[in-house]
């Protein structure tokens, strides 16, 4: 290529790369001929993460104080009602115990009171007393004197404790038995269940001039069967 040539090509090269020099900084959308740097900032983003964390961990220490408070209540709602039941059962049992208490004061009393009755009663008073087994073992544990109307063969096949056997279909054979004892004190006519000799008994004794009889009804079968003290 000659060099007019080269000079040519040269000018167009130089013209073409003016005119776009030219274009770009006229356009508003321009190329950079240089590259901006860029400023890279990560110190928001280091702030964010930073109250992320600590409101996770607020969140948690929350949830943590939530169920601590919790089971806190749970623990102290049970012991409430633990303590609350066992006042109950104390109060219950308490008020139990003093009903009992108090009821045995009055069945005690009340036996105490028809005994002292029975030893205070006047010295006109003849007819004998129907009397039910609970009054009656409580005469016996005071010690007043059992009467066996029955026959001696039934009085030896078994009889109330301490018992004094005066069968009454041979009452005239053992009168002497009667006069024998004193006419003051307390005593108690029974035979079995199934009988009246007891009722009979007492009604002769009581002609006799004895003040205190009664008739226990029950007899022999009841008094064996409730287990009290036998021969």
């Amino acid at each position: 290529m000659s060099k007019k040539a080269l000079l040519q090509v040269a000018g167009i090269l130089v013209i073409t790369i003016l005119a776009g020099i030219f274009f770009n900084l006229s356009n508003p959308n321009r190329i950079q001929f240089i590259a901006n740097e860029k400023i890279v900032n990560f110190s928001q983003s280091d702030s964010l993460l930073n109250a992320l964390r600590i409101q996770d961990s607020i969140l948690k220490a929350a949830d943590s104080l939530k169920n601590t408070s919790n089971r806190r209540e749970d623990s102290l709602r049970l012991s409430h009602e633990k303590h609350i039941q066992d006042s109950i059962l104390a109060v219950n049992k308490t008020d139990s115990l003093k009903r009992i208490q108090d009821s045995l004061k009055t069945v005690n009393q009340k036996k105490e009171d028809s005994i002292k009755n029975a030893q205070n009663q006047v010295t006109d008073f003849a007819k004998p007393i129907d009397i039910k087994i609970d009054f009656a073992k409580a005469l016996f544990d005071k010690k007043y004197r059992f009467i066996d109307a029955r026959d001696i063969s039934d009085y030896g096949a078994g009889h109330v404790q301490g018992a004094l056997n005066i069968p009454f279909h041979e009452i005239e054979k053992y009168k002497d038995r009667l006069n024998d004892l004193p006419k003051d004190q307390v005593y108690i006519t029974y035979c079995s269940s199934a009988c009246d000799v007891s009722i009979d008994m007492a009604y002769y004794m009581a002609k006799l001039g004895f003040k205190k009889v009664y008739i226990f009804h029950g007899g022999w079968d009841e008094w064996k069967a409730a287990g009290y003290p036998a021969n």
